[in-house]
């Protein structure tokens, strides 16, 4: 049911809560400054690993919510033990709606956050066999080769440098089967907007200790023309754009 707003305050509370209690690296400096980079910005590994136990009850999706709906149908009906590979899995919301369609899936959940797989393997007590968590960083981890049928991203890789994002492009594509296929649901952005966001990114972010490797909670949000241009570039073939809304983001799909 859809929380009210007394919830969502509380919620919304809490959070910031945690956030003010996280390491904090200043804003920018400048007259220019945008008003959203003045209070700082809080790591990121400690943010996700903070706020998992509540992270559903802010950000868990309705049955039938567009955007993760978009993202699970590019996985046909199946009964088959498909193998998938999840990255930046966080608390699986994404996997209340694969599960759906490929009930019997195993699962390779990623994700940097110790308390997220934690959640998650609490959430599919009744899929624990197939199941498997791994923690750490997607700039540093490795994935096999050949190993699954389709690898999923929800949410997850605005947190990278399109650069970055290219390196972990083709250790997935690495990881698939010669006919895998890479699913990607992301935020969006105009070619303007992402001009901005890499402009604050450069004058800020780069230079704080670990800004090229996701340690802040800063969102690199892309057109979906460039996307599809860097998962080219890391070796995909016919990326395609199959679902967009300017404020729900956005879903693509690259066959190995």
């Amino acid at each position: 049911m859809p929380k009210d707003e007394h919830q969502m305050q509380v919620i919304n509370d809490e959070f910031l809560r945690r956030a003010a209690q996280l390491q904090i690296a200043p804003g920018p400096v400048g007259d220019d400054v945008p008003e959203w980079t003045t209070d700082g910005i809080e790591e990121l590994p400690g943010f996700f690993n903070s706020t998992a136990d509540i992270w559903d009850q802010k950000f868990g999706a309705e049955p039938d919510d567009p955007f993760y709906q978009a993202v699970a149908l590019q996985i046909p009906q199946t009964e088959a033990p498909i193998d998938i590979l999840d990255l930046g899995c966080g608390t699986g919301i994404q996997l209340e709606f694969v599960f759906k369609r490929a009930p019997n899936a195993k699962v390779t959940a990623v994700d940097r956050a110790p308390n997220m797989l934690k959640q998650l393997h609490a959430k599919f007590a009744n899929k624990t066999e197939q199941l498997k968590l791994q923690q750490g960083s997607l700039l540093e981890l490795t994935f096999g080769c050949h190993a699954y049928d389709y690898a999923i991203s929800t949410l997850t890789m605005h947190h990278f440098l399109p650069e970055k994002k290219v390196a972990i492009y083709k250790e997935v594509r690495k990881a698939l089967r010669t006919t895998g296929v890479y699913i990607e649901g992301d935020q969006t952005n105009t070619v303007k907007g992402e001009k901005s966001t890499l402009y604050w990114y450069n004058r800020w972010i780069a230079k704080l200790p670990g800004g090229d490797s996701a340690e802040w909670n800063y969102d690199i949000t892309l057109s979906p023309e460039t996307q599809v241009r860097i998962l080219q570039e890391a070796g995909f073939s016919e990326v395609q754009l199959t679902w967009h809304h300017p404020t729900e983001g956005a879903v693509h799909v690259a066959k190995y």
